[in-house]
Formats: C-alpha cells, sequence, structure tokens
C-alpha cells in the first residue's frame, strides 16, 4: 500500500519562498512523520491560491493547516470554505472550520462559563446593550478586558480601564500592549461599536490580577495533553517598581511535556473533566477535535483544586510553535485519523 500523504500548509504572499519543512517552527515534525513512512509536502496559501490549492490537496489524505484567524489583514473566510470542500472528499482537516467557529473564537468563553473553568463574562451583541451595561460592568471593577469574535498575537485583545480624565476610558490593546490612549467614551462606542457591527459581538472578561503569576498553555491533540507552556512575563503585565509601573515586552514561553509534574493536576483535570465537559457542550466528537490546539490558564498560586486554574482563551487555528513532547501525539493521532477517515468513505 502506498504511504499515506500529508500536506502542511502555511500562509505566504505570491513572492514567498516559504517552506514548512525546513521552517524552525515546522521542520522536526515534518522529518518525524518522513520517518514514520508518510509522504509530506509544504505549500503555501493566500486567497489568490485558492482554486489552484484545492485542486492540489485534493489528492492528499491529510492537510495540516497553520493559518492565523487574521493574516495580513485578511480573514480565512475563502480559506476555511476551501477546507470544507476538501474535508467533504475524505481528506483529513487538521482543525475542520466547523470546529473553529466553536470553540476557536472568543465568544468560547462566554458559551462555556457553566464548565467553571473561566471567570465572569459578557457577550454584547447590540451596540444599544452595550453602550447601556458595559459603563456600570466598569465602574463595579475598574478594569475590563475586551474581545473580538477572533485574532491572534493579541489583535482584538483591549485592556479597559476607568479614567478620571475628562470621564473618558483609557485603552490598552494586547497586540502593542506599551501604547496607552484615553479616549472619551464617545470615541470609545465608535470604536467598539464598529467590532460589534462587523463580528456580530463582543466579549466581556473580567480581569484577573493573577496575571502577575504569568501563564500556563496546556497543549492538546485531540482530547490527550500534548504538553506544556509557561511564559512568565505577557502582554499587560505590569512590574511594580516603588512608586513606578514598568511595561516589559512579552518574555520568552518554556516548553515542558505532557509529564511535567508541576501541572500534572491540569493535566488530570483536562482530561478527565474540562474538555469532556467542552466536547459536550459544543457537540464536538473526539474525532473532531483539532490535532494540535491549547489552552491559557491564569494561574491562583494560592489554591490546589481545580479554581487554581482560569481560562483565558482557547487558540485552534495556528497552534505553533508547540512542545516537541506534542510531535508523537501528533504523528499518532493523524495516522488515526486518516484511517477513520477512509473507513467512513468505504461505509458510505
Amino acid at each position: 500500500m502506498d504511504p499515506y500523504s500529508i500536506a502542511i500548509l502555511v500562509y505566504c504572499d505570491n513572492n514567498s519562498t516559504r517552506d514548512a519543512l525546513t521552517e524552525e517552527k515546522y521542520k522536526d515534525l515534518a522529518r518525524a512523520f518522513m520517518d514514520s513512512g508518510y509522504r509530506i509536502k509544504s505549500f503555501s496559501y493566500n486567497d489568490e491560491k485558492v482554486n489552484d490549492v484545492f485542486k492540489e490537496l485534493s489528492g492528499f489524505d491529510a492537510v495540516l493547516v497553520w493559518v492565523n484567524p487574521i493574516e495580513q489583514r485578511n480573514n480565512r473566510k475563502m480559506l476555511d470554505t476551501m477546507l470544507d470542500n476538501v474535508s467533504r472528499i475524505g481528506c483529513f482537516v487538521s482543525t475542520h472550520p466547523e470546529v473553529i467557529l466553536k470553540i476557536g473564537t472568543k465568544d468560547v468563553l462566554h458559551k462555556t462559563k457553566s464548565l467553571g473553568w473561566t471567570g465572569e463574562t459578557r457577550m454584547y451583541s447590540t451596540l444599544d446593550e452595550f453602550k447601556q451595561e458595559f459603563p456600570k460592568s466598569l465602574v463595579r471593577s475598574g478594569v475590563k478586558v475586551l474581545k473580538r469574535h477572533r485574532g491572534n498575537g493579541g489583535n482584538g485583545v483591549f485592556k479597559i480601564i476607568e479614567s478620571s480624565v475628562d470621564e473618558g476610558v483609557t485603552i490598552i490593546h494586547a497586540r502593542n500592549s506599551h501604547e496607552i490612549k484615553v479616549v472619551s467614551w464617545a470615541d470609545f462606542f465608535k470604536e467598539f461599536g464598529a467590532f460589534i457591527t462587523e463580528d456580530g459581538l463582543l466579549i466581556e472578561h473580567e480581569w484577573n490580577e493573577n496575571l502577575a503569576n504569568g501563564m500556563v498553555r496546556c497543549y492538546m491533540c485531540g482530547n490527550k495533553v500534548a504538553g506544556f507552556g509557561y511564559q512568565e512575563i505577557n502582554a499587560f503585565y505590569e512590574l511594580k517598581a516603588g512608586d513606578r509601573i514598568l511595561k516589559l515586552p512579552p518574555g520568552k514561553r518554556y516548553y515542558f511535556t505532557e509529564n511535567w509534574g508541576l501541572f500534572s493536576d491540569l493535566r488530570e483535570i483536562m482530561e478527565n473533566d474540562w474538555v469532556p465537559k467542552l466536547q459536550e457542550s459544543q457537540a464536538i466528537s473526539t474525532d473532531m477535535l483539532p490535532l494540535i490546539w491549547d489552552a491559557d490558564f491564569f494561574i491562583n498560586n494560592t489554591r490546589r483544586d481545580a479554581s487554581r486554574y482560569s481560562l483565558c482563551e482557547i487558540n485552534v487555528s495556528c497552534v505553533s510553535p508547540f512542545p516537541p513532547s506534542a510531535i508523537k501525539f501528533m504523528i499518532e493521532e493523524t495516522g488515526n485519523r486518516i484511517r477513520m477517515t477512509k473507513n467512513k468513505k468505504i461505509v458510505a
């Protein structure tokens, strides 16, 4: 039998020579697939190439996709439509577009708050509701976080602080957290109201002081923990030095295996509680969970139960880099998914 064929799809413009097989983020994964007997090829994508890429991918058993929700100011609408069509003809897609919409957008924080894994959230779907309710919410706490429906790299995530200057609002964008601006309420509603109009919603998330403890990223392959990442300094991090508050650039993320003892409790909670409940609440079968995805958690070091962790966000569209420990999980799961996809075609 011919070896299974795998395409790795990454974004680049028409003049780029980007190759996932030699790129630092993916080369070890590509080599591991080849060593396991798979045929593997790198493909570049942008919307101008959508028809040509579809024809190429139609001949592959699996396509592993690493394209951000917002890429060079473009969204994934054309790409996701194409990937849905690729899936329909029997090619395994690492994260199906339907699953992205269920758990890969910021509203998952609100949709799954009953799981008990996130703090206070609210979803605004109209500008009138936002104007009426958000100022009262901000006054109660003094600080809130607002998140657009989709985004990556801090794009679309804002820290909002009640300001006494001209009764305005202080805004810090996670993408450029060293830049701070104060605007009037009128300008604030104009800016964020446009997001509601464009995206259909806006998510309010409580500010979590435990950001000072760093953030743990739990990497999942399907429903299994495949490794961890820990980053001490993230966007919005503030270091108090006497009377001054210092803004520091994000720090390096350090990677650990799935057996890392410090977060063994998080592995237990994810695999045996939160992920099964997430699947049930969002109607996602195990064979439809993303090949590689992650959940970021704030850490409360004073707790020793599930409340030690509070969900910040889930990433499913373009999870890279990932810990080396995840590679063996991804190879095994890709083979399983390809065989399941082929069996479904035979039964059909």
